[in-house]
């Protein structure tokens, strides 16, 4: 069994291989269970019922989906050992209940947090190097690398807890996820996303030297860069009581703006 569980989770990999615009991703989404259904239906008639029944209309984020598809799957072994307090009607239920509200953390935490996040470091270790220009002709080409491998140890790390979670807890895990605090999640990624940020546009003016005010003020020293940070961590920090993060995010761009002047 373990194997299959690990051959659905790269068949989940594709789970937008073949999305349309009438169903979205029905196709992939049974793609990925096709494995599990063929496991425990051996009857080609209760399989056939079944994977008819994983046709209709799905669609969430598709790193949220494993959960989704681990739970729906022990859902199915129960129907195939014919466990009366298991119905088939409520296998659709239970996918349509959870594709939106996963859809949303997903999109929060992946697209608006983890994907900005990796990009601002990778920038911020391309304008390091190139503050030594011996290295950053050597490395420069690792930066594109570097965001690659933080977004995805990541989002695969992710995925493929939420399988096996989803898999060991059952339904069990619709309830620890709705007890999750991912509202302080999302603002601990909103606020290093600023800091780093805010760092880096300061990086910029110290590295590249844009007006004389940014010149005098960081001089090019590595004691400073650290310098550097460490005044925008507790600004962000002390401000961030009173001020949303976007408000602090405009704020500092135009604050390096009249800097460079």
């Amino acid at each position: 069994m373990i194997k299959i569980c690990f051959k659905m989770f790269i068949r989940t990999l594709f789970i937008q291989a073949l999305w349309n615009y009438e169903r979205m991703q029905n196709i992939g989404f049974l793609f990925a269970l096709k494995p599990f259904l063929y496991k425990i239906y051996l009857n080609e008639g209760k399989r056939k019922e079944a994977l008819l029944r994983h046709m209709g209309f799905f669609n969430t984020h598709p790193y949220m989906a494993n959960m989704i598809i681990a739970i729906i799957a022990s859902m199915e072994k129960r129907i195939a050992e014919d466990n009366s307090n298991e119905k088939v009607s409520e296998v659709n239920v239970v996918k349509s209940a959870m594709e939106g509200p996963l859809a949303a953390i997903g999109d929060s935490f992946f697209w608006g947090t983890l994907r900005p996040l990796a990009a601002l470091i990778s920038i911020s270790m391309l304008i390091l190097l190139k503050a030594s220009d011996s290295w950053f002709e050597a490395y420069n080409v690792l930066i594109p690398l570097l965001f690659i491998f933080i977004y995805n140890i990541v989002h695969i790390s992710v995925r493929f807890r939420l399988m096996f979670l989803g898999f060991i807890l059952d339904k069990e895990s619709i309830v620890r996820s709705s007890k999750f605090n991912f509202k302080l999640l999302w603002k601990m990624g909103y606020s290093d996303k600023l800091i780093i940020s805010a760092a880096a546009l300061f990086l910029y003016l110290k590295v590249f030297g844009f007006g004389s005010a940014a010149n005098n003020i960081f001089p090019k020293t590595g004691i400073n860069v650290v310098f550097i940070y460490g005044v925008v961590l507790v600004l962000s920090i002390f401000v961030s009581k009173k001020f949303s993060p976007i408000f602090l995010l405009y704020g500092t761009i135009l604050t390096c703006i009249i800097m460079s002047i």
